[in-house]
């Protein structure tokens, strides 16, 4: 009878010996699961931080790429076509024969050059967007919208509900700026249409960019599966992932396209702001 007893007690021991090294094996492995897991978690947040910071460099590049190619046009191409408009002036007082043919000739060239400097001015202002560094978001964009409408037969309107004192962080601007062009320009290109329609709304949450348009539309998702995506819709999330915004593209039941970027308004700085373009020279006139 003793040694029953004792058989049952060795076998509860035993049994209970399993049952906590079980415990231990399973604590372990739950453990070891949960640290692979946060170390994953950390690796992935480490490479998209990686990954953010070299394509926020790229785009920062780009940007001073811009202003360097813009000051150059402003700086050396400008002043030659300043001097040579200065010496066509000087040549027309000395041709004395009002309807000579050197005086016609004069005249047209002065004409090209006058034509060339606006169209050097324009490219300038394309690369590097004075109006929104001096009067924010809003003048840059009725002043790209204008420009537009007066080399395209387009109905082009605009709406906004920021103002003056609704400025952001000069990247976030110039970003949803970059933005806005490029699904205009893409608009324009591609969806055939003849009305386009762009609104700019600003609460104390989020910042909302919509561009819409009366052509054909398309399908994103599809794009996307297919591979067909553009460079042009990559760069706009691309920008987009560098301030922690989005972007969705609705085809409306009337037809044509939409898009609408969300970006989240950013606590500006009480320090110096970043500047748009790194390494900038003189301001462009």
């Amino acid at each position: 009878m003793q040694n029953i007893e004792e058989l049952k007690f060795a076998l509860l021991l035993a049994t209970l010996a399993m049952l906590i090294m079980a415990f231990f094996v399973i604590t372990f492995v739950m453990l070891y699961q949960k640290r692979k897991f946060e170390a994953e978690k950390a690796l992935n947040s480490i490479e998209k931080s990686h990954s953010k910071r070299l394509l926020d460099t790229a785009l920062n590049s780009e940007e001073t790429e811009r202003r360097r190619i813009a000051q150059d046009l402003h700086d050396d191409i400008g002043t030659m076509l300043s001097l040579t408009k200065l010496s066509l002036n000087q040549l027309n007082k000395i041709v004395l024969e009002p309807d000579s043919k050197e005086r016609s000739l004069i005249h047209k060239s002065q004409t090209l050059v006058e034509e060339t400097i606006l169209h050097v001015r324009r490219i300038t202002r394309d690369l590097v967007p004075t109006t929104l560094e001096r009067f924010g978001l809003s003048e840059a964009i009725s002043e790209f919208i204008n420009k537009l409408e007066d080399n395209n037969q387009l109905q082009i309107t605009f709406h906004s509900t920021a103002d003056d004192s609704m400025r952001q962080q000069p990247k976030v601007e110039l970003t949803i700026y970059r933005i806005m062009q490029e699904l205009v320009n893409n608009a324009i290109k591609h969806s055939k249409c003849s009305n386009i329609e762009i609104e700019l709304e600003i609460n104390s949450e989020f910042i909302f960019l919509k561009v819409a348009d009366n052509g054909i539309g398309f399908n994103a998702t599809q794009l996307k599966e297919d591979n067909l995506v553009g460079l042009g819709l990559l760069g706009i999330e691309s920008r987009l992932a560098i301030i922690n915004g989005i972007v969705r593209y609705v085809s409306p039941p009337a037809g044509g396209s939409l898009a609408i970027a969300q970006i989240p308004v950013a606590p500006i700085s009480e320090k110096k702001p970043e500047p748009l373009y790194p390494f900038k020279r003189a301001k462009i006139s």
